[in-house]
């Protein structure tokens, strides 16, 4: 960065700290309002990962109702309120991070820093984002935001990294205000706000193209690198907390062995980026994927009542593996496949 580094983080505390007087009226009003819309808390602070991969407590205005399955409020989309939607255009709800970069956590331009869940998913390429300190505003930011598909946005944030300088920050600066103003780019198309990051979806070896899309069922087919047809795949919902996942070749001869690892795990990937906490698979008791899956990180099922709470009854020749999509968000002390579903009571 030839030296700017140091200029940079002079010019974060100026900002941060002149930001912050000039807005503490803003910040008093917002606080006032979040307990009338939304009760308490009225921060929302989340571990997050910034230079060197350090983790931080990254401070935000809380834009979501709490979560309350007993009134239905689990999912993003049930917890958002129109209020809540108001802070998130109009980034209002962004504005308790500033203390975060005053703090040396975050700078004010710079790769958004993303949770620490994410952090086994990265490749090594994508990792090189973490080599400057996270910001409020990047160069995915003024891109389109969330509606950027993740390999897009972790590729021009190493491109910041690679490109920094004080020319590049006041460029990002001035259209992030003009982005703002405009509310732009706030959620992606389909979702609340933005899908998880469950890992990259680039490969050099297949080639998925989505075939349709509803509320419950996805499905692409898929192509090799040079352009043969090699099967189809699909991830159809079992249920609020479980996506099932399946492939069906259609080549004449037996597919490679690194081919069906590489659809497996761009599908886990592909449900990784839901809401869900699982994935599920059966296949056929002598199926080559068995072991594909175990390598992925699935785990097999025997007990009859542990595979029907994923909609599965035991058979002879079927064969029912599940995913922990979180595994590090799974209870202390608790395998991936405990805190199972509860059985369907229709079943």
């Amino acid at each position: 960065m030839n030296g700017y580094h140091i200029v940079k983080r002079v010019l974060d505390v100026l900002g941060a700290l002149v930001a912050l007087i000039v807005l503490s009226p803003v910040l008093i009003v917002v606080c006032v309002l979040i307990l009338l819309f939304l009760g308490a808390p009225i921060f929302f602070h989340q571990e997050r990962v910034t230079k060197g991969e350090r983790v931080f407590q990254l401070w935000k205005f809380r834009s979501m109702l709490n979560p309350d399955p007993e009134r239905g409020l689990v999912s993003d989309g049930q917890r958002m309120t129109r209020f809540g939607r108001l802070l998130r255009s109009s980034s209002l709800d962004e504005l308790p991070s500033l203390w975060n970069v005053l703090c040396g956590d975050m700078s004010l331009i710079g790769p958004r820093p993303l949770p620490t869940r994410y952090l086994p998913h990265y490749s090594d390429q994508q990792r090189r984002r973490h080599h400057v300190r996270g910001g409020l505003s990047g160069m995915a930011q003024i891109s389109g935001r969330n509606r950027v598909r993740w390999d897009d946005r972790f590729d021009l944030d190493v491109e910041y990294v690679d490109t920094v300088s004080f020319g590049l920050d006041l460029r990002i600066l001035m259209r992030t205000i003009s982005i703002v103003l405009r509310a732009d780019g706030i959620s992606q198309d389909g979702e609340v706000t933005a899908e998880n990051f469950g890992g990259t979806l680039k490969s050099d070896l297949v080639v998925f193209d989505q075939r349709s899309r509803t509320e419950t069922i996805t499905t692409w087919s898929v192509s090799s690198s040079d352009g043969h047809e090699i099967g189809c795949c699909e991830i159809s919902a079992i249920s609020e907390r479980a996506l099932l996942i399946r492939f069906d070749d259609c080549a004449e001869e037996d597919l490679d062995i690194e081919i069906r690892r590489e659809v497996v795990r761009l599908l886990t990937n592909r449900t990784r980026a839901t809401e869900v906490d699982f994935a599920v698979c059966a296949v056929r008791a002598d199926s080559v994927d068995r072991s594909v899956l175990t390598e992925a990180g699935f785990t097999e099922i025997a007990d009859p009542e542990e595979q029907a709470k994923f909609g599965h009854f035991a058979s002879a020749d079927r064969i029912l593996a599940v995913c922990r999509l979180w595994p590090d968000e799974a209870g202390r002390g608790e395998s991936a496949m405990q805190r199972l579903p509860k059985a369907d009571a229709s079943q």
